[in-house]
């Protein structure tokens, strides 16, 4: 299955294809309709939206999943502002969701943070935030969970 699938960032030129597949990809599943490529073709125009973390997947060169990420803040009781990122939404073509491949892609965000990891310029929290974690515990969780290391033990090796 994974030969020939490409996951690479969206093309402008393709966002209507992308919206197109979103929409198929939520038609009544939660309600009747959808609004999720209308909410995606409304995020690629915020300020928050993250170009370098808008990825695609295809499979033999037709176009069958896409995810976002967004930066956001939550606003702590305490009154702290906490950056952190968003993803979404995420979808993968009907007739091939519970086959693999949404993993997959959300898997990608992971390899992406180990090339990353590769440079000891860039801080680990930091690391987290540009592949859509904004949880940095959460990430050396996961990151530990599928890697068999935290973060700074792979950076180490």
């Amino acid at each position: 299955m994974k030969e020939n699938i490409i996951i690479r960032l969206e093309r402008e030129n393709e966002y209507h294809e992308v919206e197109n597949l979103v929409r198929e990809s939520f038609w009544n599943v939660y309600r009747p309709g959808c609004l999720e490529h209308y909410v995606l073709h409304t995020l690629r125009n915020d300020p928050a939206f993250v170009p370098e973390l808008d990825f695609v997947m295809t499979l033999d060169g037709k176009l069958i999943g896409q995810n976002m990420f967004m930066k956001a803040v939550i606003a702590a009781d305490d009154g702290r502002s906490i950056p952190v990122m968003t993803m979404g939404p995420i979808c993968i073509a009907p007739e091939l969701k519970r086959k693999g491949y949404g993993k997959i892609l959300l898997d990608y965000s992971l390899e992406k943070a180990k090339e990353l990891l590769l440079n000891p310029d860039i801080p680990v929290g930091t690391v987290a935030l540009k592949v859509g974690y904004g949880n940095y515990s959460y990430f050396s969780k996961l990151f530990k969970d599928v890697v068999g290391c935290t973060p700074n033990e792979y950076r180490k090796k």
